[in-house]
């Protein structure tokens, strides 16, 4: 695994439309496996705020087989995606979660007497 230190540039934004945080690499690409850290970053974001800045980070790039290990796995775990349904009906039955009870139809009350006078 090698190792190199490079110039970031790293977005913020915690804002009603907007809640991401983006870092661009000056000169490197990073593949499956590769990992990123920067170094004395800004975690902590206001509501409402949206930052900018530069710092360095340290890319560690990932040998063949962790990165063949990666792309096998990564293909694995998109599948658990797949299982969404808008269906009152599930197919799995691997969990079993809680469903609302059916709703039993009340019958109206219908009085006979009327009103004496």
């Amino acid at each position: 695994m090698s190792k190199q230190k490079v110039q970031c540039h790293v977005d913020m934004s915690n804002t009603s439309e907007f809640l991401y945080a983006h870092v661009d690499l000056n000169g490197v690409q990073v593949g499956p496996g590769d990992e990123v850290l920067v170094h004395d970053p800004i975690t902590d974001i206001s509501f409402g705020e949206v930052l900018s800045y530069d710092r360095t980070a340290t890319v560690s790039k990932a040998g063949i087989f962790s990165r063949l290990w990666v792309y096998l796995t990564a293909r694995l775990e998109v599948t658990m995606l797949y299982e969404v349904s808008f269906s009152t009906t599930r197919f799995s039955k691997a969990k079993k979660y809680p469903r609302p009870a059916p709703s039993q139809e009340i019958a109206p009350i219908i009085l006979n007497e009327g009103v004496k006078v």
